[in-house]
């Protein structure tokens, strides 16, 4: 599937034979997807069904061809990007862990940003203790891991935002999102800045910087070199070379064998997710569509107070488990007649992300950290309460400052 998407991308060739492969290989992993994955896919797939039924019988001119690939790009990024695993450094057992907080803080987002979920296992086997993370060094790790997808494109919530934000330039977005990061990060160091309690954190060696700068780089270069090329090409062609020059040699073996028979396996949840997002999404759209004047919204256009608004309401959505991706996916055709700015748009995506998986307890990342280190999901909850309304409002200020330089 990630070579077909690859090759058609960069030919302008048809992507279904790819797509065809990743619902294959979706459904032929289907009985091993954790069940709440399967649930959730499985609404998602009946209302989108549903849809376009409604959307069918209506007329739409809409292709029905769509809602099969309209995520393929996304697919083909989240393969190239699992690749980055290979190059996580080795922990090494028995070794001190002497970090402060705001270098485990800016670690974990820097690295997280071209790593994504492995900096949570790769930082917090470091960091335990007995097994266990306590509040602070729980909050920091999930928390900052979670901020760069506002900015990082080696998140697979930039790939939504470009797709979902038509027209939406990378390098015009990166400003504000680094900004917006940034202001999260703050926003969690004030927070467990007033928590009284010992904090062993991750130490950060130079060399550790090493993988995200060159990824970071390597990918501005490339956009400035062939800007016909997408942001989620430019990832799946850049990643796994890098992954495999990066990688420890005493280990690679090792890892290749466990990643082309575990790895790209285990991706199957998210591939589930964004297929079914992918055809709820193009469903409303269809819908949408068959309507001969469009759907009467309470609204004349949308702007930064609307955007912040739904900021608020995608986070607060993610705190009963639903991804912050299917609020993006449900909100961005009922928004498009209102042509709204591509940058806030994606904006707005992004922070949704970065604040949504960020907070909730019931996020991928979130629930790995209790899972593995021994925390209560209410716990969790309680905990980042506080962290989603400052992050909305922090968010809200990076919003009006856009809207002051627009």
């Amino acid at each position: 599937m990630l070579v077909l998407s690859v090759i058609a991308s960069l030919f302008d060739w048809p992507l279904w034979p790819a797509a065809i492969l990743a619902w294959l290989a979706t459904l032929r992993l289907l009985r091993g997807l954790p069940r709440a994955s399967r649930r959730q896919a499985s609404l998602l797939l009946a209302a989108g069904a549903l849809l376009w039924t409604v959307a069918l019988l209506r007329g739409t001119p809409y292709p029905l061809w769509q809602a099969f690939t309209t995520n393929q790009t996304l697919l083909m990024m989240f393969a190239g990007v699992s690749f980055l695993t290979l190059a996580t450094p080795t922990v090494r057992s028995g070794e001190a862990s002497s970090g402060s907080r705001l270098g485990t803080l800016l670690g974990a987002h820097l690295f997280g940003a071209a790593i994504n979920l492995s900096v949570v296992f790769l930082f917090g086997e470091r960091m335990q203790r007995d097994g266990r993370l306590n509040r602070t060094q729980a909050s920091i790790l999930g928390r900052s891991f979670a901020a760069a997808a506002t900015w990082s494109p080696f998140f697979v919530a930039m790939g939504v935002a470009l797709t979902y934000a038509p027209g939406l330039d990378y390098l015009a977005l990166l400003p504000w999102g680094l900004l917006a990061g940034a202001a999260l990060l703050l926003v969690n160091l004030a927070d467990v800045a007033r928590l009284d309690e010992p904090f062993q954190g991750y130490p950060i060696e130079r060399s550790a910087l090493l993988l995200p700068c060159l990824l970071a780089v390597a990918v501005i270069a490339l956009h400035l070199l062939w800007p016909t090329l997408s942001i989620p090409l430019i990832i799946a062609l850049v990643a796994p070379p890098f992954a495999l020059l990066l990688m420890p040699r005493n280990d690679r073996r090792t890892r290749l064998r466990r990643h082309f028979t575990q790895g790209l396996q285990g991706l199957a949840p998210q591939f589930a997710l964004f297929l079914a997002a992918g055809v709820i999404s193009t469903g409303l759209a269809a819908l949408l569509a068959s309507l001969p004047d469009g759907l009467d919204l309470p609204l004349s256009h949308f702007g930064h107070w609307q955007a912040w608004f739904a900021l608020g309401l995608i986070v607060a959505i993610a705190f009963t488990g639903v991804h912050p991706l299917i609020g993006i996916a449900t909100l961005a055709p009922l928004v498009a007649p209102l042509h709204p700015d591509p940058t806030l748009l994606g904006m707005l995506f992004l922070m949704s992300w970065a604040l949504g998986t960020g907070s909730s307890p019931l996020s991928g990342s979130n629930l790995a950290i209790c899972v593995r280190y021994g925390i209560k999901v209410r716990h969790m909850l309680r905990w980042n309460l506080a962290y989603a309304v400052g992050g909305w409002f922090a968010c809200g200020a990076v919003l009006a400052l856009h809207a002051a330089a627009a």
